[in-house]
């Protein structure tokens, strides 16, 4: 699987009671649909923008992020290619 999707639905926490988490908000939690096969979805945090900055459709892929307590979590960061454009990844 390559990591890449598009962001599916996402939604901005502010306020979390998830330990490990508080001094995160306001942080992004979305289902991405991936490129290789439609309908087949994963949940994680979007990274790497502002949670205004985020669109449905928003071409993303995989990363992962060091969290005290819970080792790496898989996480989306936006996808560009080598330009710095986003890639419509249809």
């Amino acid at each position: 699987m390559s990591g890449r999707g598009l962001v599916h639905t996402f939604s901005v926490v502010h306020r979390t009671f998830a330990p490990g988490f508080a001094d995160r908000t306001p942080y992004v939690i979305a289902w991405i649909e991936l490129v290789e096969q439609p309908d087949l979805r994963a949940f994680g945090n979007v990274l790497g923008c502002e949670p205004g900055e985020l669109r449905i459709g928003m071409p993303v892929e995989l990363c992962f992020e060091e969290l005290d307590g819970f080792g790496p979590l898989p996480a989306f960061r936006p996808f560009t290619d080598d330009s710095g454009h986003d890639n419509t990844l249809r």
